[in-house]
């Protein structure tokens, strides 16, 4: 009976415990501790690095390095413009042949202050024979309408200078036109000296001609349709001869003034000679001095150009009306020349 009240005793206390959470640590063994071992060994020896000691060194001071010498630039001219070359022209004086008499020269005019110098003497010459073929451009819009022909040919002391200009293609099925120059004349110290000039127009079938004949013994001029004479100033010149001449002179910028006959009237044209610019064109780039004439209210006028690099020929012609818009122009697309 005892046992059996003990053991009772003993489980209800256990199972007070357990309810009441009371933690019940079992003793536990103490882990044996590891045998120490301890080994003799020999120390290995490390690497002995030895710094090396620096040694003081004497530099000598650097010499100084000259300035290196630059060489002046040397100027160079401008590239010459790509372009077939068809003759070199001769910066020559025109001099007369021995059995030509030298030019009759008529008592100068009186200037004004205010007038613009007369033109230069001649010192160039023209090939003694040459053509230029233009393209024919209409208004600002520059449409392309015909074809202009300039030819001239030099015998002796005579010349014969032609210009022909024509509709072609669409622009002559609408409107044929054809206007034709001719400069006859003189070539003498002085350069060209005209003594014929006749024009030729026609439009749509309809044409009017005029001619200009000048007599440089009286030093008259007879002129138009129905003709009539005026005073031949001493420089006279025509609508085609006029370029051809400013190419022979000198020129310098400024104002120069040159009487000039366009068959039908004599009139004096005041001319700014203008500088060098480059131009493009059918032929190709060319550089050109302008030469415009001075335009005066409720008159046509013109601008041209001249080449220095091929023998101061006209390479463009622009014409104005009498507002002073474009109404059309010329262009150069070709240059035949002679050797001579």
């Amino acid at each position: 009976m005892r046992r059996i009240a003990c053991s009772v005793a003993a489980s209800l206390l256990a199972h007070l415990m357990v309810i009441h959470g009371v933690r019940i640590e079992l003793p536990q063994r103490a882990a044996e501790a590891l045998p120490l071992e301890t080994r003799l060994q020999s120390a290995v020896p490390l690497p002995v690095v030895v710094r090396p000691q620096l040694q003081p060194r004497l530099h000598a001071a650097p010499k100084p390095v000259p300035a290196p010498i630059v060489a002046a630039p040397t100027l160079t001219a401008p590239p010459q413009i790509a372009a077939a070359p068809v003759f070199e022209p001769e910066p020559t004086r025109y001099e007369p042949a021995e059995s030509e008499t030298p030019p009759l020269t008529p008592p100068p005019l009186e200037a004004r202050e205010s007038d613009p110098k007369p033109p230069p003497l001649p010192a160039r010459r023209l090939p003694r024979r040459g053509e230029i073929v233009y393209e024919l451009f209409l208004g600002a819009e520059k449409f392309n309408i015909g074809r202009t022909r300039q030819a001239w040919d030099i015998s002796d002391d005579s010349y014969r200078l032609s210009s022909v200009s024509e509709t072609t293609g669409l622009a002559a099925w609408f409107s044929s036109q054809r206007l034709a120059y001719e400069s006859r004349g003189k070539l003498t110290k002085d350069g060209l000296r005209p003594d014929h000039f006749s024009t030729q127009r026609v439009r749509s079938g309809r044409s009017e001609s005029a001619a200009t004949d000048l007599d440089w013994g009286a030093m008259t001029a007879t002129i138009g349709d129905p003709q009539r004479s005026v005073a031949l100033p001493a420089d006279a010149q025509d609508m085609v001869s006029f370029m051809y001449q400013l190419g022979l002179m000198p020129l310098a910028p400024g104002r120069i003034e040159m009487p000039v006959t366009n068959g039908w009237k004599l009139e004096r044209y005041e001319l700014e000679i203008g500088v060098e610019e480059l131009l493009q064109t059918p032929f190709g780039p060319l550089r050109a001095v302008p030469v415009t004439q001075v335009r005066r209210a409720e008159q046509e006028s013109f601008e041209l150009w001249l080449a220095p690099e091929y023998g101061w020929l006209p390479v463009r012609i622009r014409f104005f009306d009498r507002a002073g818009e474009p109404s059309g122009e010329q262009l150069v697309s070709e240059i035949r020349v002679s050797a001579d």
